[in-house]
C-alpha cells in the first residue's frame, strides 16, 4: 500500500510498533478504521522526530 511513511518501513521501530498495534487489535483493545500503515508510520515519524532519549518533551 502506498503511504507517506515508506522511509520507516525497514526500521526496527516499524516492526515493534506494528506488532504492538496488531496485538491490541487482536485482543479487541482497539479498533482500527485507518489503514495500519498510516497509524504505524505516524507513530514512527513522531518518535523519530523527537529526542526521547533525553527525557525532555520537544515543542512542535
Amino acid at each position: 500500500m502506498k503511504h507517506p511513511y515508506k522511509e520507516y518501513e525497514t526500521s526496527k521501530l516499524w516492526i515493534f510498533v506494528k506488532s504492538s498495534i496488531e496485538d491490541l487489535v487482536e485482543n479487541n483493545d482497539i479498533e482500527l478504521f485507518t489503514p495500519i500503515e498510516y497509524v504505524v508510520g505516524y507513530i514512527c515519524k513522531n518518535i523519530s522526530s523527537n529526542d526521547i532519549s533525553s527525557g525532555e518533551k520537544s515543542s512542535k
